[in-house]
């Protein structure tokens, strides 16, 4: 559904990514994973195409997009949808209102058409109680369930998140986790999480994505984040780990 080809990013003198490949397969969920800095979410702009590769290929959905116009990258992006780590509401507007921003103050279409699909899609992620509040008097997890639902709205085949989990309580983290997993059982989208956080890893991803240093390392299923000997995956995964085996040596001694 995704793949990068050879992929280079420079900024000025910085090499960010370096010949990257990497597959993120339809109806699948795909973590990307790295330090700040890795290339994380320079990888997350080339897959929305707002940013251009220096060098290689990038094929979404069986199109070959690296040379794409901005007018031809429009009809592409219509396939995605974009949950971003906070959420990114307009404060001023209700939480209906958000989730119909795009295809009323953007496309066009009559509220009256847009609010029933907003509606639809606060149904779908169980808020449509909260349809006439602010994002001011929701909490994180649900602001980031409104994301969701304004995502949504366009019934994309690819769902892009970018740390999804991040500023979250564990009660909040593991909702989050869960819509992801149930967005991709329920609709079938292929689905890319571009994060830091290994247990929402763990819980949710089919396969994973090391990027250190912009070179991606394939690390494979997220139980291989526990039991790989590459370098590249201990060196990043070593505190997290050792935590994991100090929990399991003390339910042992229990």
């Amino acid at each position: 559904m995704i793949v990068f080809e050879d992929v280079r990013v420079r900024f000025g003198r910085q090499q960010v990514l370096r010949d990257v490949n990497l597959h993120a397969a339809e109806g699948r969920i795909t973590a990307i994973v790295g330090q700040s800095g890795s290339g994380k979410s320079t990888a997350l702009r080339l897959m929305m195409g707002l940013i251009v590769a220096e060098a290689g290929r990038i094929i979404i959905d069986g199109q070959d997009v690296t040379d794409l116009g901005e007018r031809e990258w429009f009809a592409v992006r219509r396939k995605m949808g974009m949950v971003f780590q906070n959420s990114a509401l307009f404060d001023s507007l209700t939480v209906c209102q958000n989730v119909g921003f795009f295809p009323h103050f953007v496309d066009g279409v009559s509220w009256r058409r847009v609010r029933a699909q907003a509606m639809e899609m606060l149904a779908e992620v169980g808020l449509e109680d909260h349809a006439l509040k602010l994002p001011g008097e929701l909490s994180g997890g649900m602001r980031r369930r409104v994301a969701l639902a304004r995502s949504l709205i366009y019934r994309p085949k690819i769902l892009l998140y970018d740390e999804p989990t991040t500023g979250l309580d564990p009660q909040m983290i593991a909702v989050v986790n869960e819509l992801i997993l149930e967005m991709s059982e329920r609709y079938g989208v292929t689905s890319v999480v571009v994060t830091h956080d290994l247990e929402c890893v763990h819980e949710v991803a089919d396969h994973v994505v090391l990027l250190e240093n912009g070179v991606a390392v394939t690390v494979g299923s997220a139980h291989q984040l526990l039991v790989s000997d590459d370098p590249a995956v201990l060196a990043f995964t070593g505190n997290w780990r050792r935590t994991i085996q100090g929990y399991a040596q003390e339910l042992a001694g229990d």
